[in-house]
């Protein structure tokens, strides 16, 4: 189900989202790609006349989004950088959040400078991912909301994405055998993922997966995570990792 935004006006619509990463050299280009085809990937989002752009500062990848239209834009920067990091190739992001929303006002975004930079693949073929995200309201994580079930969601947009990270950052998709990923909330959401492939190390699939679970879930409880003022200063990814066997 995807909820029925067609009566509501199109407005000016600006986001901002970042990540750290631990690499010096950021894939702006499949940052925007992935901006701009997020619907895509994350279920409930709508398609968007979206501009994007992206750009690397201070060990951090900043991705840009604008459109006039009838839902906000900022599920789509998260899910740019999301994909940008791990297309740049690294392997550990840190503090993944919504810098600032902004509604009813012109925005436009920085003129785009696309870098591509081909995934590395290293490690095994059998690989895992952690990660862990604050929200202020953990407790809807398990219930059924306007949406549906955030954490079934969440685990069946895993299951359908895990093998399409390569539409947005290039290369040879891995013969993805197994999969396996566990959700649970405690005093923050936490997330593990086990990938295993048959020809190529899936790890840049595992971090994908964990963040397209926490996106979901983000999207779908979004109405109970903004303040009064429409942003965000409660919900971030704290960390998406690799586990090291």
């Amino acid at each position: 189900m995807i909820v029925d935004v067609s009566r509501k006006p199109d407005v000016s619509r600006y986001a901002k989202a970042s990540v750290e990463i631990s690499v010096d050299v950021c894939n702006t280009a499949s940052a925007i790609r992935a901006a701009a085809n997020a619907y895509r990937y994350l279920p409930f989002l709508h398609p968007l006349p979206l501009s994007a752009s992206a750009h690397c500062r201070d060990g951090k990848l900043y991705v840009e989004g604008f459109a006039e239209w009838q839902t906000g834009v900022e599920m789509d920067v998260l899910f740019g950088a999301l994909t940008g990091a791990v297309a740049s190739g690294s392997t550990a992001l840190k503090n993944l959040s919504v810098d600032v929303k902004r509604k009813g006002v012109a925005q436009p975004v920085t003129p785009p400078q696309p870098v591509e930079t081909a995934l590395t693949r290293e490690g095994d073929l059998l690989a895992s991912a952690y990660g862990e995200m604050e929200m202020r309201n953990l407790e809807l994580v398990n219930k059924p909301v306007e949406k549906g079930h955030p954490l079934h969601a969440a685990q069946t947009a895993v299951a359908l994405n895990v093998k399409r990270l390569c539409e947005l950052v290039g290369g040879t998709c891995p013969a993805v055998q197994h999969l396996k990923i566990d959700v649970d909330v405690a005093d923050a959401l936490r997330a593990h993922v086990t990938i295993k492939a048959r020809d190529l190390p899936p790890a840049p699939e595992a971090l994908f997966a964990v963040g397209v679970a926490f996106l979901t879930i983000w999207d779908m409880l979004k109405k109970w995570e903004k303040d009064e003022e429409g942003q965000y200063p409660h919900t971030k990814v704290r960390i998406i990792s690799l586990e090291r066997g």
